[in-house]
C-alpha cells in the first residue's frame, strides 16, 4: 500500500490516516515491512493468525477465489513461526508510524 498507491492522493491520504489512527490503539500493533528486504514467505498471499481464549488457534488463509481457514495446529504454528519471522524484520512500531506518516500526500 505505501509503494503501491491505487485510488488517487485522496484515497491514499484517507487509507493512511485510517493506519495512523489504528496506530493509537492498545490492541493494535502495525509494523511495515520494508521492500528493500526482498523475498519473504509471506508474499506468497495475506493470511492472520486467530488466537482464542478457549479454542485452538485457526490460521486464515485468503485465496485468489475464496479462502480457507487451517486448524491443524502443525500448520498453524508454521503460520506463527512466519508471524515471527517477519516481525524480526520489519521496522518498529514507531519507525513504522514514521515511515506511514512521512507517505501522507499532502
Amino acid at each position: 500500500m505505501l509503494d503501491r498507491p491505487v485510488g488517487g492522493q485522496d484515497i491514499l491520504r484517507g487509507q493512511l490516516k485510517h493506519v495512523l489512527d489504528l496506530v493509537e490503539r492498545e490492541n493494535v500493533e502495525v509494523r511495515v515491512l520494508p521492500t528493500g528486504i526482498g523475498y519473504h514467505e509471506a508474499l506468497i498471499g495475506p493470511f492472520t493468525v486467530l488466537d482464542f481464549a478457549k479454542a485452538q488457534s485457526v490460521a486464515y488463509v485468503e485465496l485468489v477465489n475464496g479462502a480457507v481457514y487451517v486448524q491443524d495446529q502443525d500448520q498453524v504454528n508454521g503460520y506463527n513461526r512466519t508471524v515471527d519471522r517477519l516481525r524480526e524484520v520489519a521496522l518498529s512500531p514507531q519507525e513504522s508510524a514514521e515511515v506511514i506518516h512521512s507517505r501522507l500526500p499532502t
